[in-house]
């Protein structure tokens, strides 16, 4: 059974969110609150599995509710947002201070529930470790990973959805030349996340230094309305230019470039360096891609790209990284104890993709000795 605690301003999201819980088999409402004070003052007493909490409310805030939570009685918090100008900020923060992961209220109606209904019960047993097997898939071929549930890391270890197979790589394009036997030069650092991604992501860069020889390409599982707002938050803590990616530009040394939500960051190699192409795949599962960022540049690049899977469900990125590790590429992965959810780096372990699994902490380190700097 998993206990849930509810935190939202609005009575009416209230009620609708304790009608949609309190149906579903394996699920408890605790308690349902208006603000973050009376959260608070009523954790010992719930003692809840996992928490959903809006930011916008009134008194203490959904911030500072979030600091207090995880300062006081961790516990795995999903965050009611929307991808509002003020809200995608606040929401992207949250995953930097601690929650998990988020659904975004204006994707779904607030008359029709059945919708949010299943991504939430979806989210929350994913969260609080009792997902079971995953989640179906519809596109891409069975994989070994499917057998067997996620692993996730144990409670009270929090710092901040799922995957889904590759969509489109974007269209082939002539490969750099190959680095000869005592070249080992890289072109491009790629990065791959989903539940857990943000906080992860942030300390690899800025274990990475001020500066570094190299584009760095991140496809992090994101929403539309999203991606950018995680862009600025990263280019205004980091020392490194981060932005989120366009079409066409080429992809510069020192920066990094965030997939934007709704679409696939792929690269090519336009004859003097790399570029960024942006592709739409209506069918795929999941936009961004991290398999459509990693196929791409084992085509562009082969051995000269380094490919970096973190925390994330499902298996996204393995394919990929195979065809990275065939080529000669540089393979990295998060490891279980410290991944949040042990889904995708497994997948490409399975796939005897990874080159080595290292722990959060000493990935950077890693990276500027592969890099040279």
């Amino acid at each position: 059974m998993i206990r849930i605690a509810v935190a939202d301003d609005s009575a009416f999201i209230r009620r609708a969110l304790a009608r949609l819980l309190s149906h579903e088999d394996g699920i408890e409402l605790m308690g349902t609150a208006a603000s973050g004070e009376e959260l608070l003052d009523n954790l010992d007493r719930w003692r809840p599995d996992a928490i959903v909490l809006d930011l916008s409310m009134p008194g203490m805030g959904g911030l500072a509710t979030l600091d207090r939570i995880m300062a006081t009685r961790p516990t795995p918090v999903l965050i009611l947002s929307t991808h509002s100008k003020k809200d995608a900020p606040q929401t992207i923060e949250a995953l930097h201070r601690g929650a998990l992961d988020f659904i975004d209220k204006q994707e779904y109606s607030l008359v029709d529930f059945d919708a949010l209904r299943g991504v939430l019960i979806e989210r929350l047993r994913l969260i609080t470790g009792m997902m079971g097997d995953e989640p179906d898939e519809p596109e891409g071929p069975p994989h070994p990973q499917a057998a067997k549930p996620p692993r996730r890391r144990p409670a009270g270890r929090y710092s901040a959805g799922s995957a889904g197979p590759a969509g489109s790589a974007g269209a082939a394009s002539p490969a750099a030349p190959p680095a000869t036997a005592t070249e080992e030069r890289v072109d491009i650092v790629l990065i791959g996340a989903s539940t857990g991604g943000p906080p992860a992501i942030e300390r690899i860069l800025k274990d990475l230094g001020a500066s570094i020889s190299v584009p760095v390409a991140v496809v992090q599982h994101m929403p539309a309305g999203f991606t950018r707002a995680f862009a600025d938050r990263l280019n205004a803590y980091l020392p490194l230019h981060v932005r989120e990616a366009t079409d066409r530009e080429p992809l510069l040394p020192g920066t990094v470039y965030i997939a934007p939500g709704g679409r696939h960051l792929t690269v090519v190699w336009d004859g003097g360096g790399l570029s960024a192409v942006l592709t739409d795949d209506p069918t795929a599962t999941h936009r961004p891609s991290v398999d459509a960022l990693f196929t791409s540049a084992a085509a562009a690049v082969g051995r000269r790209a380094i490919a970096v899977l973190l925390t994330g469900m499902g298996h996204d990125g393995a394919q990929g990284m195979t065809e990275l590790a065939r080529a000669g590429a540089r393979t990295l992965a998060q490891d279980e104890a410290t991944s949040i959810i042990y889904g995708m780096p497994r997948a490409a372990v399975l796939a005897g993709a990874v080159g080595e699994s290292l722990a959060l902490p000493a990935i950077g380190g890693r990276l500027k000795e592969l890099l040279g700097d």
